[in-house]
């Protein structure tokens, strides 16, 4: 019996005009003899990267078959689980919506925004969510992890960009998107759009009561006071600073106590109040020097002493 191979062309050609049963027997040639049933049993716990992680140390493709685990295990998950959208879908439609946008941002007028936004649409109530109705993490590291450091950078500031840059509606579409997929920024892009828009009072209101709301995650109430100190708010987000710092120790949090110093020493010096810095020096020392005594030998970057 000749078992079907795939060519050393595939990676100029990709995988869709193979058989299913070539791609199958390049899988078996180097090491891999699998079947739509190892395949689906995977896929019950992970996603086409994570499948291939799992193969890559049994894998002995070299040259141009040494990349074939990836490609095959995402040519496989779009033959056989049709019906469940993959993390490689939302990477190209997120990509699509933020390359509509800055060209839009650009002054491309014909930039293919209402279609991208549509395409997200479509693909959103698709996307496999956890109890609380977020999307599930192991799905969304995957989807993400083709971004640069360069990307993740606009896809923070896009929202507040289109606001100042006068597509409110945009600003406001693409905020809900990124508050669904970053759960933990719910409630603060809609509020950095709204300042943008010129409603700066009504937005730090806004985001001061999402600093004190005990039901939200201790990072979601700093990422709520770094909304604060962008907008120079800096009353405002040395009250939550501070009241953060108390919930904190009070909570055993060392970790999340330390991580507001930092935040603190910026406003403290913004709005040049020299009592306030020193007693924060000294909060300092008394947290890391507790932080020392439980964890010995885990020593932070230390923030607080860059005077």
């Amino acid at each position: 019996m000749s078992t079907q191979r795939v060519d050393k062309a595939w990676q100029q050609k990709g995988l869709k005009e193979y058989s299913t049963e070539a791609l199958l027997g390049t899988l078996g040639h180097y090491g891999l003899p699998i079947n739509e049933e190892d395949f689906r049993k995977l896929s019950e716990g992970t996603y086409p990267l994570g499948i291939a992680q799992q193969w890559k140390p049994k894998w002995k493709g070299t040259g141009p078959f040494k990349d074939f685990v990836v490609a095959v295990a995402v040519e496989l998950w779009r033959r056989w689980l049709p019906d469940r959208v993959a993390p490689y879908e939302l990477t190209d439609t997120l990509a699509g919506l933020m390359n509509a946008l800055l060209r839009l941002l650009n002054g491309i007028t014909d930039a293919p925004v209402a279609a991208a936004f549509e395409r997200m649409g479509t693909l959103r109530p698709r996307i496999p969510v956890d109890d609380k109705g977020s999307p599930q993490e192991r799905f969304m590291q995957e989807a993400l992890a083709p971004f640069t450091e360069k990307d993740a950078e606009v896809f923070d500031s896009l929202a507040e960009t289109l606001a100042r840059s006068g597509h409110p509606d945009h600003a406001e579409a693409f905020a809900d998107i990124e508050e669904f997929f970053i759960p933990d920024r719910k409630g603060i892009s809609k509020s950095m759009v709204r300042a943008a828009r010129g409603e700066k009072d009504p937005a730090i209101d806004d985001l001061v009561k999402l600093t004190s709301d005990t039901s939200r995650s201790p990072i979601s109430r700093i990422l709520a006071m770094d909304g604060l100190i962008h907008l120079q708010a800096h009353g405002q987000a040395a009250a939550a600073g501070r009241q953060l710092l108390e919930w904190a120790e009070s909570a055993k949090d060392l970790h999340l106590a330390l991580d507001l110093v930092p935040r603190l020493e910026h406003v403290y010096k913004a709005q040049n109040d020299q009592l306030a810095l020193l007693d924060l020096v000294r909060t300092a020392e008394r947290l890391e020097a507790e932080h020392d005594r439980i964890h010995p030998g885990h020593r932070r970057h230390r923030h607080a002493h860059q005077h």
